[in-house]
């Protein structure tokens, strides 16, 4: 045998043992898996929806995998900085994030995004959805969607909804209304959800759809009329309230949902550790309580279909994006 062919024979050698090793290092991973505290990023300053859903998961998720989970808020450029953090973590499961529907808004708003949201990260599992609802200033003449979709046909472009900020979900969810209804608003951006709440209250716009949770107080205190929810079904913490669907516009259906993702790669044992621990906290009624106090309806989802969920709305909100020429500022 000569020189060479016995260097091919041991580099193969080795590489067949690096390959056994691996896999075993893989398997011994998802057995003692978690074996640490385990990072959870929420890609938004704390205080706003997304932390909430992360802190009340992150919670759950240490009582159930019995080690820590920890919440790290990284916020910056519309949730593009945490999830870059996230994508470029090691693939081991002990780093996490928690992002809503915004995720799969990213590639069509930013000319470009350090990662890419289908190839960089690993989906474990959908944790809820938000139902949004139509509100309008008291004062607007309107009662129902159809009396709203009238006035603004009758008007092209007279009625303003404000939103916040360019690209978010309030952003977009009125977008999606003028496409189906076939109505033309026109979008004030303001500097936060708060400011333009406070704005259709005052009268500065006449309407915005928003999550249907944050607006219970207000729609309590006649502060703001509410014409429908976005959801196919009606929200649980108004239930009196009919859909938008029902209302005369079946097409129309737009929710913010929420879920969890970890760096592509990570083993899919350790996904599925994760994903069936996701799930089964989901399924108390300590969380689903404090989820619904936060506005949001638990919805467990196994990886592949929060996958195609995932891919489907990408396509959707790409498409939509692109037609109403709105870009991130």
């Amino acid at each position: 045998m000569d020189v060479t062919r016995r260097g091919l024979l041991a580099l193969g050698a080795g590489a067949a043992l690096a390959g056994t090793s691996l896999a075993g290092l893989s398997a011994a991973s998802a057995a003692d898996y978690p074996a640490r505290t385990v990072r959870l990023v929420v890609p938004f300053p704390p205080g706003g929806t997304t932390d909430v859903v992360g802190r009340l998961v992150a919670s759950a998720l240490s009582e159930e995998l019995g080690k820590p989970v920890i919440v790290d808020n990284r916020g910056g450029a519309g949730g593009v900085i945490g999830a870059d953090n996230v994508a470029k973590s090691p693939p081991d499961g002990y780093t996490l994030m928690v992002f809503h529907i915004g995720m799969v808004y990213g590639p069509a708003l930013y000319a470009s995004l350090p990662y890419d949201v289908l190839k960089d990260f690993s989906p474990v599992g959908l944790i809820g959805i938000a139902p949004s609802a139509l509100v309008v200033t008291p004062s607007l003449p309107v009662n129902n969607v159809q009396e709203f979709i009238a006035l603004a046909k009758s008007k092209p472009g007279a009625l303003n909804f404000g939103s916040a900020g360019v690209g978010t979900s309030s952003h977009l969810a009125p977008e999606l209304f003028n496409i189906v209804a076939g109505v033309k608003t026109t979008h004030v951006p303001y500097k936060g959800g708060g400011p333009a709440l406070t704005g259709t209250m005052g009268g500065e716009v006449q309407f915005m759809i928003e999550t249907a949770g944050s607006l219970v107080p207000f729609v309590n205190s006649g502060k703001l009329k509410i014409l429908g929810v976005s959801t196919p079904e009606r929200f649980s913490a108004m239930p009196n309230v009919p859909t938008i669907a029902e209302s005369g516009l079946p097409d129309y259906v737009y929710s913010t949902w929420y879920g969890m993702w970890a760096p592509a790669g990570t083993p899919p044992d350790v996904v599925k550790i994760l994903s069936n621990a996701l799930s089964k906290v989901l399924a108390t009624e300590k969380l689903k309580s404090a989820l619904q106090a936060a506005g949001i309806d638990e919805k467990a989802m196994p990886p592949d279909q929060f996958a195609a969920l995932i891919k489907a709305d990408l396509t959707k909100w790409t498409k939509i994006i692109k037609d109403a020429g709105i870009t991130a500022q």
